[in-house]
This record gives structure tokens, sequence and C-alpha cells, in this order.
């Protein structure tokens, strides 16, 4: 493989482990320093702060980086098709669906009723459960799939040391 070519697919391959990681940095963040506290610290004066415009913020970062991971998981699949590879890629077919999914499905419907306006403690009590159950689903697949992504360049790296070596 000509150089050029070669650092065009590394930096490809850089933008796949950029987006697992920040994906799952963000998750991983959600999980484990943000609900813990939320059922006990949300009310219905504080909770739009702590949640809607992070949200959007990170609804419009991921408008953008999704496609473009996408597209490089493409890139990906043609480059590995011939190789014993090809799988991660693959794996990424519904690994990077099924959050789009959720968050699209199920999230933005309790998002929409968050902005709106919750009136009832109670309410607000059993959206934000329902709300931290569908992102922790988010949760647990980002991360098997930042464990392919980290297990496809652990791979990768073994078998051009081997070549090399």
């Amino acid at each position: 493989m000509n150089p050029i070519k070669k650092t065009l697919l590394d930096l490809n391959n850089a933008y796949i482990f950029f987006c697992a990681s920040i994906y799952l940095g963000m998750f991983w963040s959600l999980h484990f320093f943000w609900f813990p506290n939320y059922p006990n610290t949300l009310t219905l004066d504080n909770y739009y702060d702590a949640i809607i415009p992070q949200t959007d913020l990170a609804t419009q970062f991921f408008f953008i980086t999704i496609p473009i991971m996408a597209v490089a998981l493409v890139i990906l699949l043609i480059t590995e098709w011939k190789t014993g590879l090809r799988w991660v890629p693959i794996a990424w077919i519904p690994g990077l669906l099924a959050p789009v999914v959720v968050q699209q499905a199920f999230i933005e419907d309790i998002n929409n009723e968050f902005k709106a306006g919750v009136a009832a403690e109670d309410r607000l009590q059993v959206l934000l459960q329902e709300w931290m159950w569908l992102n922790d689903i988010r949760w647990i697949i980002l991360t098997v799939m930042w464990g392919i992504t980290m297990y496809y360049f652990i791979a990768k790296a073994k078998s051009n040391h081997q070549n090399h070596g």
C-alpha cells in the first residue's frame, strides 16, 4: 500500500477510535458521575438546566460526528473485507445504529417532555429513571463496541509486529 493511502487509512481508523472513545467517555461519565446524583438532586426547579442544554449540545455534536463515523466504518469494511477482521466494521453496523435508534425512538420523547416542562415531582422521577435506564442501554452497547474497536487495533498491531518481527 502506498504511503499516502496508508496515512489516509490510519487517519480514518483514528477517527473511528476517536468517536468510539468520546461516545464511550460521555456515557461512562453519565453513568458513574451524574446518574447516581440525579434522583436525589434534580428537582422541578433545576432539572432543565442540568439535562437539556447538555443533551442539546451532545445531539448537535453527534449529529455531525456519527455520519462521518459511518463513512469511516464503510471504508474500514472495504479495506478489511478480505481479512479475518471484517467482522469489526460489520459489528459496528448494529453497534452504531442501536444507540441512535434508542435515542430517536425513546429518549427523544422523554427529552421533549423535559423541554415542555414537567409539573409534578413524581413524574420527574419516573422520567429520570426511564431516561437513565435508556441511556444505560446505550452505555452497555458502546462499551462493547469500544472493546471491539480496541481489539481491532491490538489485532492489527500484533499482525503488523509479527509480519515485521
